[in-house]
């Protein structure tokens, strides 16, 4: 595989290089992750999955071989007692015909045959002929019982239902370990005639138990239908388990549970027919899982070398692959930070090798095309601060009416190169006057051209309605199909001013309401408010309750005339959202308290000292946190009524019957 050279040697080292680092953490990664996941992880989920079955395996192999131990000493037992009781009813049939010198000679050959037959006894019958079958006098031969105690179940169901059986196995007083064999005696006509007792001796049953294992160490014992320990393989310091009802619960034959000394231990059980006696089996489960917990782990460690060697070989392969793509990163890095005459060296004709020409291609037709973009956004910049300044040049510097009637003042402030906020001046009939503020939604130049648009149309339908709410009517007509059909509405407030009637008349069509700043006597002072005491007078600032739905958001929207009486003194903001909105670095907005506050302290000066003071303060209130919304404010301060009553102290303003004085 080729290897990609790049020339300029600064760029390989990737240390301090947030982007080269974070990249070198994801391809990287990624692409040794999938050559792991690809040619190791299989390996590993099968050599597991062998490992896991190969334990199962061996484990029921353990298992089966204690249970087929225990079945096997289980059948020993079986057929060892099987073979006395053959004995006994062959001896029984033959020794109720014989004659008394044949019955010493059938007792003497049974005990030579079988020495673990300590004792015989014969129950006769109640209906028996005692003629027929008469004892001879001799230790050899049965003794001859003609009652039944009354706990020898044995015997007394032998003689009434023709059923033997065999008894548990108990320890005498000298320490021998016998059972009692009890089988019906019947005559040549099938008539039950007596039942024969035989003590034997378990000492055979014990050397059983005893039979050796192959391959592990093992306890056996017997116990009897009510699960008590009758006979152990003698094995020393052996105790029953508090666990050992478990063997008996569990669905198959053999379980693993604690033995007495809290050792893991696993036991299997078998029945001997036809009895209620059963043969259980121990043996340490560490013993036993020996053999295999050292083949799972031969298993494992030959898996975990294969794959270790596939892993290694998966990592070569990445490396090989990694290393051109590293090259082929630090030049990507190098021009993305405007090293645009950065090029990549190619040795061989490989994939990659054709991917780093066509990365030294890009480059080429980037460093072309770079001036001709510097280009293009010079213009650009040049088109919008045109833009700026026809936007700029179409709000009014001077009002069309003389300052000795109504001062005013006003700055716009946009967001972007251009923006949506405006507002214009409207000279009506008398001494009538008009101020207007917009905001259209929105930002940039589609905001802007509606704008103008906007601001064009209040001036001309000014000239046929002199009511503010007309006004917002006639321009909600005209400019709703427009601003719908774009998504957007316009917020528009036009106040007209009678300085005759000494009133403002305002309608409010999404803007915020105009906020009216006036002083106040301290004794006719009768309302909170955010006030600044100077030779015993007091501004007080309260917004003008007047609001509807922006122009364009609803055809047909109503708007309503608010009229406000004026008086001497008075001063009156317009302003844009974009003010009060304004926030700083930690995200807190200048708010409507901030701006009280602000008028409360600064209300008295002239109204381009105060919108300057107030722009002033929003910018620093800013920081270094951007701009995100236009900001326009339009301050407003009839002169005209101080000279009227200074002039007279009797002239009055001639108020319609129709003003409402929210003062």
């Amino acid at each position: 595989m080729s290897r990609l050279v790049v020339r300029n040697e600064s760029y390989l080292q990737s240390e301090g290089n947030p982007t080269r680092a974070k990249a070198g953490r994801s391809i990287s990664a990624r692409l040794r992750w999938s050559y792991l996941l690809s040619s190791t992880l299989p390996l590993l989920l099968i050599g597991g999955w062998l490992i896991f079955l190969n334990f199962q395996t061996q484990q029921r192999s353990v298992y089966s071989s204690q249970e087929a131990l225990t079945t096997r000493i289980a059948g020993d037992i079986s057929t060892y007692i099987q073979g006395i009781e053959a004995q006994l009813l062959s001896f029984s049939r033959n020794f109720i015909t014989a004659a008394p010198d044949d019955q010493v000679m059938l007792s003497k050959g049974l005990r030579n045959t079988n020495p673990d037959i300590r004792q015989l006894q014969f129950f006769v019958a109640e209906n028996a002929d005692m003629e027929r079958f008469p004892l001879a006098d001799s230790e050899l031969a049965p003794t001859l019982q003609t009652s039944i105690g009354p706990h020898d179940s044995l015997v007394r169901s032998a003689l009434e239902f023709g059923r033997g059986g065999r008894s548990d196995i108990y320890r005498t007083d000298d320490e021998q370990t016998l059972f009692s064999i009890v089988l019906p005696v019947r005559n040549s006509e099938g008539a039950i005639v007596g039942a024969l007792r035989a003590e034997i001796s378990a000492t055979r049953i014990s050397q059983l138990l005893r039979t050796p294992s192959e391959g592990f160490t093992k306890v056996a014992y017997l116990i009897n239908a009510q699960h008590d320990v009758m006979l152990t393989d003698g094995t020393p310091g052996w105790q029953p388990s508090p666990d050992f009802e478990t063997l008996f619960d569990a669905e198959t034959h053999f379980t693993q549970y604690l033995s007495s000394s809290r050792e893991s231990v696993i036991a299997a059980y078998a029945v001997i027919q036809p009895s209620t006696w059963t043969v259980v089996t121990e043996q340490s489960a560490r013993v036993a899982f020996d053999s295999v917990w050292r083949s799972v782990l031969l298993l494992a460690v030959l898996v975990s070398v294969v794959g270790m060697l596939a892993l290694g070989w998966a990592l070569l392969q990445a490396q090989q692959l990694l290393r051109p793509l590293h090259d082929l990163r630090a030049g990507a890095v190098a021009l993305g930070e405007g090293h645009l005459d950065h090029r990549i060296e190619v040795i061989g004709n490989d994939e990659m090798s054709q991917l780093a020409r066509t990365f030294n291609q890009m480059a080429s037709h980037l460093q072309t095309s770079l001036s001709q973009i510097e280009d293009q956004n010079e213009r650009l910049r040049q088109g919008l601060m045109l833009a700026r300044d026809i936007q700029m040049g179409l709000l009014p510097t001077q009002p069309p009416w003389n300052y000795d009637t109504l001062t005013v003042y006003a700055r716009s402030i946009p967001a972007y190169e251009v923006g949506g906020d405006f507002y214009t001046y409207i000279a009506q009939h008398g001494d009538q006057a008009a101020i207007a503020i917009g905001d259209i939604s929105g930002k940039g130049v589609g905001a802007a051209l509606l704008m103008a648009l906007t601001s064009s149309m209040v001036e001309s339908q000014a000239r046929y309605t002199e009511r503010p709410a007309e006004l917002l009517s006639a321009l909600n007509r005209l400019l709703a199909p427009r601003l719908l059909s774009n998504r957007m509405n316009a917020a528009l407030l036009v106040a007209a001013f009678d300085l005759h009637s000494c009133t403002m008349t305002v309608a409010n069509a999404g803007m915020i309401a105009p906020l009216l700043v006036r002083q106040v006597n301290t004794a006719t002072l009768d309302m909170p408010a955010t006030m600044t005491q100077e030779n015993h007078r007091r501004l007080v600032t309260e917004f003008i309750d007047v609001s509807g739905l922006p122009v364009g958001s609803l055809p047909g929207a109503f708007y309503q005339d608010i009229v406000l009486k004026l008086e001497p003194e008075d001063l009156i903001l317009f302003l844009s959202d974009g003010l009060v909105e304004a926030h700083n670095e930690a995200g807190e907005l200048f708010g409507f308290q901030r701006l009280e506050a602000l008028i409360a302290v600064a209300g008295h000066l002239d109204v381009q000292t105060l919108v300057d003071t107030i722009l002033k303060q929003v910018q620093d209130f800013m920081g270094q946190a951007e701009q995100h919304d236009d900001i326009t404010i339009v301050a407003v301060k009839p002169t005209a009524l101080s000279r009227i009553t200074s002039d007279s102290a009797s002239q009055e303003c001639d108020v319609p019957a129709s003003v409402l004085s929210h003062l």
